[in-house]
């Protein structure tokens, strides 16, 4: 080794003695195994605070080096509460849902720790505190929260106005409002919520209307609670009641509830003119007036309801009133309950056109013309005891596409014949046949005939030698399906009212059966399918690549030009083929 190395590495030796020491004297307590190496704050409970985002779990052959800030020489005074926090009731402890305990529980916003803590109002606009890295505004004009970033604008207020003061609540919690009964209403139309304003026509007197409810510390009636507008509600009170009240405490009385009582249709002021707008109260019945009687007062008033109708655009349409009265001992309390319902007017229908006139539908009543009146075909109608009846009310009503047959027994002591076969018809047939039927339905419906072929008489019958009676009737009604296939119509194209006869003595010894058959006949003629079978002449595309006009079903030519082609076609590809096989071979 010459001397320049040795020089070098001399100098290398002071160099890192240097390094180490000065690495030395600069370096600061150090966390161990886990401690953060933050800095130490001191809380305002005197203990050093460490942050928390920083520290990691320690295993139990790890101790933390604590730190600790040494005590000034003067005596530390003891921590009082801050003046005016009413709900730090416990000194030197954290007291649960105190918002303004922030030295004994450490925390400078409780707000974020307890629920129901008032927040200071922010003026300007806001954002998440997270986003906003850097603002060039002033400073001034910046609130930072836990959570926000706010920025209030250099001509706002640096304090908010003081809060409208709201007066306390009085003795009595109950609904009614105010004293003044007008509305300063600037509007047109009732909104939720809105007092309904009524007017007694006998007095010309304005007032609200009120639905009695019980009060706060009492179960007794309150006349002062107003009702509101679009709230159907039902409360239930109770009343005094003495012999003396009976007949002479008007909440006792149902006319008290609706005399002369008008409401307003849209809220107005108070110097407005009602005339025009008045809905009287309706009510649906006449009641009597309370009475004693018997040691009981009677007619006395328990449910009061109102209907109230109004239209989307929020004005009154109508008012009703409906009242239940009861009998009820005048020495006990009664338990009344008043009732406000609104109900959506619907409006008017429209008078419209005649209904066109489509199919009948499967169930409906097949419709007849009498002499000029129109109504439902009936047939014999089924009794209990099974003896017939000429009660029209029995008759049951002809559905269409309803097969029936109905049956009874029929006696009479008439020895006429004239009696009998009259008795006879208006059982079978009703009052009378039809003239014409309707074939559809609709208000102005098409009509068809309907055929009724009675019993021939005889001008010579007698009881002795017999009468001919009819002792069936059978109604034969023909329909159709007309239009489309995938959207039929039913129609009735006809009737025919058939009535059989027999030769009957009278007066009857036993008797007689009589029956009704209503029958429907479809007579729809369905047009020929589209496709259906294959026929031995229809033509195929199997020349559809070649000519295809000339080749027939079972490739089978008919004349002889199109012979002549499909052979010289064949002798074409016979001998194509025979050459390609020569030149293969070879």
């Amino acid at each position: 080794m010459n001397s320049r190395q040795w020089f070098s590495i001399q100098i290398c030796i002071v160099l890192c003695g240097r390094l180490a020491h000065a690495a030395t004297e600069s370096v600061t307590p150090s966390p161990m195994d886990g401690v953060s190496s933050s800095s130490a704050t001191s809380t305002p409970g005197g203990t050093t605070a460490v942050d928390s985002r920083s520290t990691t779990a320690l295993t139990a052959s790890q101790a933390p080096l604590v730190v600790s800030e040494e005590p000034p020489a003067t005596t530390v005074q003891p921590l009082v509460a801050s003046e005016g926090c009413l709900c730090d009731l416990t000194p030197d402890f954290c007291d649960i849902g105190c918002c303004c305990d922030t030295v004994d529980c450490g925390i400078a916003n409780l707000s974020t720790v307890f629920t129901g803590c008032p927040q200071k109002a922010i003026s300007g606009v806001c954002i998440e505190k997270w986003l906003m890295f850097r603002a060039n505004v002033d400073s001034s004009l910046v609130t930072v929260t836990d959570s926000l970033f706010c920025v209030r604008p250099k001509d706002a207020p640096q304090s908010l106005p003081a809060l409208p003061q709201y007066p306390t609540l009085g003795d009595s919690y109950h609904f009614s409002p105010p004293a003044p009964t007008g509305s300063s209403h600037s509007r047109d139309f009732y909104r939720v919520d809105d007092v309904i304003q009524t007017y007694f026509s006998s007095s010309s007197v304005r007032s609200l209307l009120h639905q009695p409810s019980p009060g706060a510390a009492t179960a007794l009636c309150i006349n002062r609670n107003p009702a509101k507008f679009l709230r159907s509600v039902s409360l239930s009170c109770t009343r005094m009641l003495t012999p003396q009240s009976c007949t002479t405490d008007p909440n006792l009385k149902a006319r008290s509830y609706f005399s002369n009582l008008n409401l307003i249709k849209i809220p107005i002021v108070e110097a407005a003119q009602v005339s025009d707008l008045l809905i009287p109260v309706t009510p649906l019945t006449d009641w009597p007036v309370p009475s004693e009687q018997n040691n009981s007062c009677v007619n006395v008033v328990k449910n009061v309801e109102f209907v109230i109708g109004y239209t989307g655009r929020g004005e009154l349409t109508y008012a009703t009133v409906n009242i239940v009265l009861a009998d009820v001992d005048p020495n006990q309390l009664l338990l009344q309950t008043h009732s406000v319902q609104f109900q959506l007017a619907t409006p008017s229908p429209t008078p419209k056109g005649p209904i066109p006139a489509v199919g009948l539908r499967v169930g409906s009543p097949v419709i007849g013309r009498f002499d000029g009146e129109v109504k439902p075909l009936t047939t014999l109608g089924l009794s209990q005891s099974g003896e017939c009846s000429s009660d029209p009310s029995r008759r049951a009503v002809v559905l269409f596409k309803h097969n029936t047959v109905t049956g009874c027994t029929f006696s009479s002591p008439s020895s006429d014949c004239s009696e009998l076969r009259s008795q006879i018809y208006g059982i079978l047939q009703g009052l009378a046949t039809p003239d014409v039927m309707a074939m559809n339905s609709g208000s102005q419906p098409d009509w068809t005939r309907a055929i009724t072929q009675e019993c021939p008489v005889s001008l010579q019958e007698t009881c002795e030698l017999g009468c001919v009676l009819p002792y069936s009737l059978s109604v034969r009604v023909l329909w159709a399906r007309q239009g489309l296939l995938d959207l039929p119509q039913n129609y009735i194209l006809g009737a025919k009212y058939l009535f059989q006869c027999q030769n009957f003595k009278c007066p009857q010894s036993s008797p007689i059966a009589l029956t009704t058959e209503v029958t429907f006949v479809d007579t729809t003629v369905y047009p020929e399918p589209p496709r259906g079978l294959s026929q031995p002449n229809w033509k195929f595309p199997f020349g559809f690549f070649t000519r295809g006009t000339a080749e027939l079903d079972g490739h089978i030519a008919v004349s002889g030009s199109d012979t002549g082609k499909v052979a010289w076609s064949l002798t074409l590809f016979t001998v194509m083929v025979r050459t390609g096989l020569e030149f293969i071979s070879r």
